[in-house]
C-alpha cells in the first residue's frame, strides 16, 4: 500500500471520531474528561485520535522522504505512541494534551533524522535558522519553534487554523490543503498569506520571520 493510499485509508478510520484531528480544543476536552473519570469509552477515543495524529505525522513525513523505509514507519510509529501512552498520565497541563502529542511527534522525528543522517540533514527541516541560533541544539531549536508555531497557531480566527497547522505544522502543500479542507487553492493561498501577515507581528516567531514567512 503507497503512502497515499495509507493516508486516505487513514482519515477514513479518523471519521469515526467525534472531532477532527485538527481540532485541538476539543481533543483536549475529552483527554480532560478522561483523566477526571477514566472512562472506558472515553480512553478509546483518546486512543484512537492518538494513534490516527501520530500515523499522520509520520506518513506526511515519510511522504515527503523517498529514501525512509516502510519498515522504519512502522517503527517510529510504533515507538512514539507507547512513548505517548507510557508519559500521558504525567502531563500537567490536560488542556494541552494536542499540542503535547503534537510535540513527541515532532521530537520523535528530528531524533530519527538526526540519527539517521549527518546533522547538517536537517538544515531544511529547520528553515535555515539565524546565524545567531546555529549554535543552539538542534532538537531544542526546532521544539521551541515548534511550540512557538503551535501558539500563535492558536491565536489565529478559527477559520485560519487548519489551514496554518497543515501548511507550517504538517508541511503540506496548497493543493493538498486546498482538497482537505475543501476550500479553493486561491483561497488557501489567501489565508496562509493573512496567517503570514499575523505571525511577523507575533514576537515568539520573530526571529524566525524572515526564513519561514518570506516567500508565502
Amino acid at each position: 500500500m503507497s503512502y497515499k493510499t495509507e493516508l486516505t485509508s487513514l482519515e477514513v478510520l479518523a471519521s469515526s471520531l467525534p472531532f477532527r484531528l485538527d481540532e485541538a480544543e476539543r481533543v483536549n476536552e475529552a483527554f480532560t474528561s478522561y483523566m477526571s473519570s477514566g472512562q472506558k469509552q472515553q480512553k478509546v477515543l483518546i486512543d484512537l485520535w492518538t494513534y490516527c495524529f501520530v500515523r499522520r505525522y509520520f506518513l506526511i513525513k515519510f511522504l515527503k522522504e523517498s529514501v525512509f523505509r516502510s519498515a522504519e514507519l512502522d517503527q517510529i510509529v510504533e515507538k512514539t505512541y507507547q512513548k505517548v501512552e507510557r508519559s500521558r498520565g504525567g502531563i500537567e497541563s490536560h488542556d494541552r494534551y494536542a499540542q503535547w502529542v503534537s510535540v513527541v511527534c515532532r521530537n520523535t522525528y528530528i531524533n530519527f533524522v538526526t540519527r539517521r543522517r549527518p546533522v547538517t540533514g536537517l538544515e531544511q527541516l529547520l528553515s535555515d535558522p539565524p546565524a545567531e541560533l546555529e549554535k543552539l541544539d538542534v532538537e531544542e531549536n526546532a521544539a521551541g519553534l515548534h511550540v512557538a508555531v503551535l501558539r500563535a497557531i492558536e491565536s489565529l480566527p478559527e477559520f485560519l487554523q487548519p489551514a496554518a497547522r497543515m501548511k507550517f505544522v504538517e508541511n503540506l502543500s496548497y493543493e493538498e490543503i486546498s482538497r482537505i479542507i475543501g476550500k479553493r487553492v486561491p483561497t488557501v493561498r489567501s489565508y496562509i498569506h493573512k496567517t503570514c501577515s499575523r505571525f511577523r507581528k507575533d514576537h515568539s516567531l520573530q526571529a524566525w520571520a524572515t526564513q519561514i514567512f518570506d516567500n508565502e
